[in-house]
This record gives structure tokens, C-alpha cells and sequence, in this order.
């Protein structure tokens, strides 16, 4: 251990986090004697070799306990029952409660645990309740059944798939506790002799096994259920000692001051004399002895190592690895060797790959990794994938195993963490160049390994403090990051502006790609024209949007409508929101501008959103004053004539008692027509100077839709016909009135005569027509449209296209 030895971990709280994770040591108040200037205890994290990370005093109430979270996050229990988290280098993250009455009782006893996904913490009160948080990240206490009263000797958590169980013991009743059920549940281990009661317990990091032992030295090792029993085992110590833990899921692991008991479930056990005062750290596989001058790593020899490397072993992995010593030697029992395996070459291939990856010396590791190769040399249809990983990966254990590093991770340990989440812990521990090493060796794909780790470089890079500029900063930044994908800029500037460095911050957004995000991020950071000129740049309208619905409610209306003045697009969009939205604001900006044309318009939208026609007729009439300063007279005469049109309307409701406001020209002569005023229609025509042909076609259109037959008859007399008569037959067919179309239907020009006496269902007419202009092509169009009944004229009109003389 890197401390160099100082260290009596009997004087102190250990706290160590699995797959290797790093040490939380503090003074243990309970070993010294309170004086009345003692100072606030210190919390010291070190890496699992003994190097320093960092230290913070300890300034709240009295520490219980102290554990980590899955993610490697220290927590920490007060007694009155309050949860801090910090992260390993002593930050403070947050602190919840476990609730009003376990702050008025008081805690015991607390345990940190895990889950296949979560960190909980579970306490026990001094008035004998538990209480239970699931999600340190998400705290809800969970109260369990009362305990009956008594003193509880010990306590553990059972973790199952959906729920979580907790074991008590009270002298010689073990109780079961679930939050579903209502009471507590007896069990009843089974013992070699009744009597005595259970003062420790473990349960195995799988939750399936726990280990009770009794106050006269018995252990009960069985499953987590206390249904099936494994072994009993006689520790003849009635001293407790000082920890009790399991070594992976085969052997459970008693400590004393300097003595190591190792009992496996077969009831089989070992003795280790230690050199100092030890603390035992569960591992899925295994066991961590941390000791005050070296930290060993307790496992069971896996079967492979034994079988490869036994004295005298004969199975397919040793001899394979005798052959390949002997191949290096030039001997020729390498022959010998390789004849005796030679149908289980691949199988001692296997068998040696695996014992590599069980191995921690390198040389061990190389022996047999070379010995792999050596066989599979011998079969070259073998895949090679599984001697690549095991290369590559040993490779990076080896490098995370350097004490530098300190994190003494199992091949096991590995699969089980994943090599992103290994990177992970490296960036955590700020390891940056050696993951990108190992990301860069393993050829992981950038998202998964370069980017990430620089993105994480790059955040940590804001938070130190440096000599160099804002600008410098961000510069050296980009020359490192580039715009690799997966980077985002975005989450750089915001962990800058958390730092309190704005500058910085607002220098790092000028790298980022993504319009949207930069724009958010300057809106954030106060830099409205900045965000407001990218938002132009992207060309996106949504995002211009978003900047100027957020200018609106941070400025002024004067301030925001002299803003986007400089910025004509944003001008214009924002008129353009105004006309649906907004029309208080579209005035004041025309107003502004001195746009008296713009004016007028949203005049006569004004005009025609009201009600009421006084209102009507003073918006057009202020309309048409601001058209005539605008000097756009169309527009002012169409509005003038508005208005003199409204005046006939109010004129002819007066008279009339019917509504006519608000119509067209169009619709008022229509419906004056409607209503048989032909004097008043006729009036309008003079005074609006309506053209002849559209008045005719008003006329017509009206007297059939009014069923004015004998008006429309009469109005057909008028020579001066600038229509014609196809909208006569059109109009009397579209109301209906097939007779009244066939009185038209002669006086049609001779181009159309044809087809409107078929529309009629003037046949006999149409043949006449057709023959008098000796037309193949109008008979043949008669023929068509005749039906079952006029075989007569199809027998006619068949004579009369096979004679020569009529012309298509």
C-alpha cells in the first residue's frame, strides 16, 4: 500500500467499493475518548493501492456509517438520519432524509447496499424499526414491520429480484421482514444443537447464500432462505470477530484482529495469520483483504489453473503447455506431448487461454498465452477471436492493475463491468490519456471511446483553474476535440457556465455545430444578439421564432422593437407573427417605421373584424386617409369606393330591411336580383360602372336561381346580348328547368348548337342541325348519346353518316 504502512486500520471507518474501487477511511469516534476541543473528524479516499485522491472535513452531525454507491459515489450516514453523497474526489453532491421519525429516534445501526442497478441504505432506529431508501439518486423510505421488542443482536439485507428482505436476529429468534407483509416472519435454521443466539450474519454478494454464526463459535452456512443448510462448522472461538464475509458464492471468510478463517460451504477450513490489522472487502468472486501495508485478493484456484498448472496434471492444457516448453527448449519430449493430445488439441488450447485470463502475473500470462498459440498453430480452420480478446483484454487489466491506477480488477469482475463502463472509471478517476490508449488499442468506435473520453476532457479541463485566457482555453480545447463526432460543445459550455466562468463559456459555443443548441445556450448565458444573429445564420424560421418570443419577455416593447430594427429578416417575421397574433404590436411597429400603407391594411383588417358598421366605416375611412399618405392610390380608390359601396348598403337595409353590409359588389347586385330590386340593381351598374358582359352574366345567373323565368325570358329579348345564349341553357339546367333550357338552346351560337341541344335532349333537333351543316362528326356525337329508346333516329343518323358527302 502506497500510505507506506502508518496506517492502523483498527483505529479507523473503512468503507471499500467492489470491483476494485477506492477506500474511504475517517477517524472511528467510538475508539477515542471525546474531549471538548476534539476537531471535526477527516475523510480520506484513497485508490485501492493506497494513493491519496483527496480528503474533506467532515462538518455535520455524528457519522455512522460510511459506504459507496455503484457508481462510486461515497455515502454517508449521520445518526440522526441524514444521507450525504460525494463523489470521490470530496465533492458534495446532495444530501436527503430518511424521514421525522427516524431524525427524533435516532439510528443504531446503518448498511449501504447494492442492487443489480441501484444503491440503497437501510437503518435500523433505536426504537428497533427499520427503514429502508432503495435509490439513494431517488429516495422514498420505505417503512418495515414493527419489530418486536428486544435487543437486536445483528441484522442484514436480503436482496431479491423485486423486492428487498431484511434478516434479524433477537437472541435465538431470527425474524424475516418484508414491507408487503404485516408482521415480521419466524425462521427456523436448522442446527446440529439447540441453543445459542446469532450475533453476526453475512449474505453473499448474490444475495442466494448467507452464513449466521451463533455466540458459542458455530456457523450455519445455507441458502438465503434458511431452507436448505449447507454445513455446520465449529469455529471453537466464542470471541466475535470483527468481520464476517463471504469469498464469491464457495467459502465464507472470518476475521479477527490478525487471524483469517476461510470455511467453505463444504464445511472444509483454512487458517491465514495476517502481518497487521485487516479490513474484508465482498467481491462477486472473491474476497479483498485490505491490511494496513498490502491489499491480497482471496479466490478460489479455478479448476482450469489447477488442471493446467497442477504438479503432474495430464489434462489436455498441461501437456499442451509442456509441449510448448519443450518447442522453446528444442527437446523432443514437445513431440511426445503434442502425440498424446493430439485429438484435444483445441480443448488445451482453450484450457490455456482460460488459465491465462485467471492469472495476474504477467509472465504466468504470457507462459500460457503462448503455449495457446503454440497449439493453435496446429489448427488453422480455429477461430481466432477468442485469443485476440484474451490478449487484448489481459493487456488492459494488466495496465488498470498498475498501482499507479489502483483498480485490481478480475477477468470475472471485467466481463461483469463491461469494458465502456472500465473506461467510465478511468475518465472518473481523470485517467484520461490511458483511456484514450486503451480505447485507441481496442479500436472502439468513436462515440463509445475517443469522443466520450474527450468530452469528459474537456469538461474537467473548464474546472481547473489556469493562467491562460478564456479565448486560449477554448481554442486549445477545439484543437484537441476538432469536431469529432459524438463531441458536443453544448455540454462543455454549460458544465464552463455551471463553473461560474460565462466568458469561457460563451467562447466554447462558438464551436458548436447544432444551430439549435447554440442558440439556446447564448440565450441562457444572456447573449441575446449573439443568439439572435446565429438563429439568422442557420436560416431555420422555428428557431428565429423561439429568439424572439424569448426577447419579447425579457425586453421592453420599445427596447425589442429597436433591437430587431438592425436585423430586417427578424423584422419581417416578426410582422409577420404580429398579423396573426398580435395587432397592438403590428401597430406600434408600422407606426414606427412610418409604414402609412402597412397601416392602411391592418385598417381594413380591423374593418372587417368588427361588428359594428359605424366602426366599419371609420376603419375604411381612416384606411383610405393613410393610403393617400402612403400615395398609393389604387389602393386608395378601391377603398374609397368601399366606402361609397357601404353607404348604398346601409341605404338599401333602411329600405330594403334586409342585410346587405359587408357583401361584395358581386354579391350585393346578386342578391338585389335575388330580391327582384332591378331599378336598384340597375342604379349600382351605373354608379360602380359594372361591365356589361358581367352584369349580363349576374342577371342570368340570378333570375334562374330566383326561379325569375319570365324575367330572364324578357331580359333575352335585349338585342345588345353580349354573352350569348349558353348561359341561359346553363343556368336554367343547373336549377333544373330542362324547358325553359330548350328555348335557348336554338338560339346558341352554331359552333355550340350541337352539343347544348344534346344537353337538352333536343336529338331530333340536333340531327337536323347536324344535317344542315353536313357534319360527320355532330352526328356521330348525337349517336352517342343516344339511349335504348331512339333506335329509330341511330338507324337514321347510321344512313346518314354512310352518305359520302357529309364532311368530318
Amino acid at each position: 500500500m502506497e500510505w507506506g504502512g502508518g496506517i492502523n486500520l483498527g483505529d479507523f471507518m473503512v468503507a471499500a467499493a467492489q470491483y476494485g474501487g477506492p477506500l474511504a477511511l475517517t477517524r472511528d469516534e467510538t475508539k477515542f475518548t471525546k474531549t471538548q476541543h476534539a476537531g471535526k473528524p477527516l475523510i480520506f479516499i484513497f485508490s485501492s493501492s493506497g494513493r491519496k485522491i483527496s480528503s474533506f472535513k467532515w462538518t455535520s452531525g455524528f457519522l455512522l456509517s460510511l459506504g459507496w454507491s455503484r457508481s462510486e459515489d461515497l455515502v454517508c450516514v449521520q445518526e440522526d438520519g441524514a444521507v450525504s453523497i460525494y463523489d470521490m474526489f470530496g465533492t458534495y453532491q446532495h444530501t436527503f432524509n430518511m424521514g421525522q421519525e427516524v431524525k427524533d429516534t435516532h439510528i443504531q445501526s446503518a448498511q449501504i447496499f447494492t442492487s443489480h442497478r441501484e444503491t440503497g441504505v437501510a437503518i435500523l432506529s433505536k426504537s428497533n424499526r427499520i427503514f429502508m431508501v432503495s435509490n439513494i439518486y431517488e429516495p422514498k423510505t420505505r417503512k418495515y414491520p414493527d419489530i418486536p421488542g428486544g435487543v437486536v443482536e445483528c441484522w442484514c439485507v436480503v436482496r431479491e429480484e423485486r423486492h428487498t428482505n431484511v434478516l434479524v436476529s433477537q437472541g435465538r429468534d431470527l425474524l424475516l421482514l418484508n414491507h408487503i407483509e404485516q408482521r415480521p416472519q419466524p425462521l427456523y435454521p436448522e442446527w446440529n444443537e439447540a441453543g445459542g443466539c446469532i450475533v453476526e450474519m453475512a449474505v453473499s454478494t448474490n444475495s442466494r447464500h448467507i452464513a449466521l454464526l451463533s455466540d458459542t463459535g458455530k456457523l450455519w452456512i445455507g441458502s438465503s432462505d434458511i431452507r436448505i443448510k449447507y454445513c455446520e462448522y465449529d469455529a471453537k472461538s466464542q470471541v466475535k470477530p470483527k468481520q464476517l464475509a463471504w469469498c464469491g458464492t464457495g467459502a465464507v471468510v472470518l476475521l479477527w484482529d490478525m487471524t483469517l478463517e476461510v470455511v467453505s460451504v463444504n464445511g472444509d477450513a483454512t487458517s491465514y495469520y495476517l502481518d497487521s490489522t485487516s479490513h474484508l472487502v465482498q467481491e462477486a468472486d472473491g474476497l479483498r483483504v485490505l491490511g494496513s501495508i498490502t491489499h491480497d485478493v482471496l479466490q478460489k484456484v479455478p479448476l482450469v489453473v489447477t488442471e493446467t498448472l497442477g504438479i503432474g496434471s495430464m489434462a489436455p492444457g498441461a501437456l499442451l503447455l509442456e509441449a510448448a516448453k519443450g518447442f522453446q527448449e528444442r527437446s523432443t519430449r514437445a513431440n511426445d506431448c503434442l502425440g498424446m493430445i493430439k485429438d484435444s488439441v483445441e480443448e488445451a488450447v482453450n484450457q490455456c487461454l482460460q488459465a491465462a485470463q485467471h492469472e495476474y502475473r504477467p509472465q504466468a500470462q504470457k507462459m500460457l498465452l503462448r503455449a495457446a498459440l503454440f497449439g493453435k498453430s496446429f489448427i488453422p480452420e480455429m477461430n481466432p477471436e477468442p485469443c485476440k480478446k484474451a490478449i487484448f483484454t489481459l493487456r488492459v487489466l494488466n495496465a488498470v492493475r498498475d498501482y499507479r491506477v489502483g483498480l485490481p480488477l478480475t477477468w470475472n469482475e471485467l466481463e461483469h463491468l463491461t469494458l465502456p463502463v472500465l473506461l467510465d472509471r478511468l475518465v472518473y478517476r481523470r485517467y484520461f490519456p490511458l483511456a484514450l490508449q486503451i480505447a485507441d488499442f481496442l479500436k472502439l468506435p468513436e462515440s463509445d471511446g475517443t469522443s466520450r473520453i474527450l468530452a469528459h476532457w474537456a469538461c474537467y479541463k473548464v474546472l481547473q483553474p489556469s493562467q491562460k485566457s478564456d479565448e486560449q482555453i477554448a481554442k486549445e480545447i477545439n484543437s484537441k476535440l476538432g469536431y469529432t463526432p459524438g463531441i458536443s460543445y453544448t455540454d462543455i459550455a454549460n458544465r464552463a457556465d455551471q463553473a461560474g466562468r460565462k466568458q469561457l463559456a460563451i467562447k466554447l459555443i462558438e464551436y458548436e455545430c447544432r444551430a439549435k443548441e447554440q442558440v439556446l445556450v447564448l440565450m441562457r448565458l444572456g447573449e441575446d444578439q449573439t443568439a439572435l444573429r446565429r438563429a439568422l445564420q442557420s436560416g431555420d424560421t422555428d428557431l428565429i421564432y423561439t429568439v424572439l418570443h424569448h426577447l419579447r419577455q425579457k425586453l421592453s416593447s420599445g427596447e425589442f422593437l429597436m433591437l430587431i430594427r438592425n436585423f430586417p429578416v427578424a423584422q419581417s417575421l416578426h410582422i409577420r407573427s404580429c398579423q396573426e397574433l398580435d395587432m397592438e404590436q403590428l401597430r406600434d411597429i408600422l407606426v414606427q417605421e412610418d409604414d402609412f400603407h402597412g397601416q392602411g391594411l391592418l385598417r381594413i383588417k380591423e374593418a372587417y373584424n368588427t361588428y359594428r358598421t359605424d366602426s366599419h366605416q371609420a376603419s375604411l375611412v381612416g384606411a383610405a386617409e393613410l393610403f393617400r399618405k402612403a400615395k398609393s392610390e389604387s389602393a386608395c380608390q378601391m377603398t374609397e369606393e368601399q366606402i361609397k359601396l357601404n353607404k348604398w348598403q346601409m341605404r338599401l337595409e333602411e329600405s330594403q330591411q334586409k342585410p346587405y353590409a359587408k357583401k361584395s359588389l358581386h354579391d350585393t347586385v346578386h342578391q338585389l336580383l335575388l330580391d327582384g330590386q332591378i331599378k336598384e340593381t340597375e342604379k349600382l351598374r351605373v354608379e360602380f360602372k359594372i361591365p356589361e358582359r358581367r352584369y349580363w352574366w349576374l342577371r342570368v345567373v340570378a333570375h334562374a336561381q330566383a326561379n325569375h323565368w319570365e324575367e330572364l325570358a324578357n331580359f333575352s329579348k335585349n338585342k345588345k346580348n353580349p354573352i350569348g345564349f349558353e348561359p341561359f341553357v346553363d343556368a336554367c339546367l343547373k336549377n333544373g328547368n330542362k324547358i325553359e333550357a330548350q328555348k335557348y338552346a336554338m338560339k346558341v351560337r352554331d359552333e355550340n348548337k350541337i352539343t347544348y341541344l344534346i344537353k337538352c335532349g333536343l336529338l331530333e333537333e340536333a340531327v337536323k342541325v347536324a344535317q344542315e351543316q353536313r357534319s360527320a362528326s355532330s352526328l356521330t356525337k348525337v349517336l352517342v348519346a343516344c339511349g335504348p329508346q331512339h333506335q329509330n333516329l341511330q338507324s337514321r343518323i347510321q344512313v346518314l353518316l354512310s352518305d359520302s358527302s357529309f364532311k368530318n
